[in-house]
């Protein structure tokens, strides 16, 4: 059980950092060519894994699998924020 927690820790940490890196490039206007291709590449996969983490880490905070932790809260925070500003361009 340690195992996947480890796991789950790094998973989370990944989607996190990536999500808020490529980010941070938009809201400062600035985008090199090497950031806007790797961005391509990466940030379709990386929202589908946050969000069936967001799902997984729900499912056992629902079912008491998995203790509330920082990790945890960071990334249901986080997918909180993606969610709504998915809603507030439309």
């Amino acid at each position: 059980m340690k195992i996947i927690d480890n796991d789950l820790k790094k998973l989370v940490l990944i989607s996190n950092l990536i999500i808020i890196f490529f980010y941070s490039f938009y809201l400062l206007n600035w985008e090199p060519t090497i950031v806007s291709v790797f961005r391509e590449l990466l940030i379709l996969p990386v929202f589908l894994l946050h969000f069936f983490l967001t799902l997984y880490i729900l499912f056992k905070l629902l079912s008491n699998k998995i203790k509330m932790n920082f990790y945890s809260m960071a990334h249901l925070v986080l997918a909180f924020l993606l969610v709504l500003s998915f809603i507030g361009n439309n």
